[in-house]
């Protein structure tokens, strides 16, 4: 298991980085894996920034049959997938909630992660 993990600024620059962070770093995903995993890191590195507050934290946990993915801020407001999604957002986690073998919210605390497997998923 390889563990890889970094601190990025309150910027919006910081979802670019996080995206290549984790585009380097998930080379046993299939490219449908990497692709899903850096659109979902995105997401939840913008909630960290539109709803946390202080440091985001983003790990990468790497095993022979899956990665995990976590981001965390400072703050302590948990954002719950919205009710009513439009076009100015709430997608974010119904994204998550799509794409990933299994996600969550660590008990009180603002660190949410997902969980893709390395091996391709049957449809």
């Amino acid at each position: 298991m390889s563990a890889y993990s970094t601190s990025l600024p309150r910027s919006p620059d910081s979802i670019g980085v996080a995206r290549r962070f984790v585009e380097s770093h998930a080379t046993t995903l299939t490219a449908r894996g990497r692709g899903d995993a850096v659109l979902m890191v995105s997401e939840l590195v913008t909630n960290a920034l539109v709803h946390g507050t202080g440091e985001i934290s983003l790990s990468i946990d790497l095993a022979s049959e899956a990665i995990t993915v976590e981001v965390s801020d400072e703050g302590n407001v948990r954002v719950a997938p919205s009710p009513t999604p439009g076009a100015h957002g709430g997608w974010g986690l119904r994204i998550v909630d799509q794409l990933a073998d299994d996600w969550g919210i660590r008990e009180g605390s603002t660190k949410v992660w997902f969980r893709l497997g390395t091996v391709p998923r049957r449809t």
